[in-house]
């Protein structure tokens, strides 16, 4: 608790369902937290699959770390299993299991966002109630970038230039759109490139 921290190189990765105020417009409580519930249970279970690191919850969403030389790689590919897992396994089974969510015109949609560089990891809190805390402008600008619009997963540059060919293209073909400048907010602005490609689960 009070003998400094780590600093960590690391891929931050935050996925988040989207429209969760619409959502609880639309359902009744019990409901809406069976959405969540299978929300983040499917993205927890994806991003475990590639060896993210679950950190974190904050309502409907969820941050993971990577690490190691593949770490740009495995989130990358995660971000797109994901939107996959949600567009054909997710969605059905709101679809085949609750009434409500199939009589409705809500779908279930979400976004990632994803960055990389260093963090400072220190235990904040008190005895026997406190836990890890990611301090730098990676986790902040993967948060940042998981509340954009206009695709399902937004990444920096750098995850770009850090990611493997394949995760980057498919058939010589860019799954990526070209770096635009972004504001996200504050003044801060990166180069972010978008998709929303899907990435199939066997």
């Amino acid at each position: 608790m009070k003998n400094g921290g780590v600093y960590l190189d690391a891929v931050y990765l935050y996925a988040d369902m989207a429209d969760s105020t619409g959502m609880a417009r639309r359902f009744t409580s019990p409901t809406a937290a069976k959405i969540v519930r299978a929300y983040l249970a499917s993205a927890t279970r994806v991003l475990r699959d590639r060896d993210g690191e679950i950190r974190s919850f904050d309502g409907d969403r969820v941050m993971a770390i990577f690490v190691g030389s593949d770490a740009a790689t495995r989130a990358v590919r995660a971000a797109l299993e994901l939107n996959w897992v949600v567009n054909n396994v997710v969605r059905d089974a709101l679809n085949l299991w609750l009434d409500e969510y199939y009589e409705s015109d809500w779908v279930l949609g979400h976004r990632c966002g994803i960055d990389i560089g260093t963090a400072l990891i220190v235990r904040a809190g008190v005895r026997n109630s406190n836990d890890l805390v990611s301090i730098g402008d990676a986790p902040n600008i993967a948060a940042k970038l998981s509340e954009l619009s206009g695709a399902t997963t937004f990444i920096t540059d750098r995850v770009w230039d850090a990611a493997s060919y394949a995760a980057c293209f498919t058939d010589h073909k860019p799954m990526w759109t070209d770096a635009v400048w972004t504001d996200l907010g504050g003044g801060r602005l990166e180069k972010v490139r978008s998709s929303s490609w899907v990435w199939t689960v066997n």
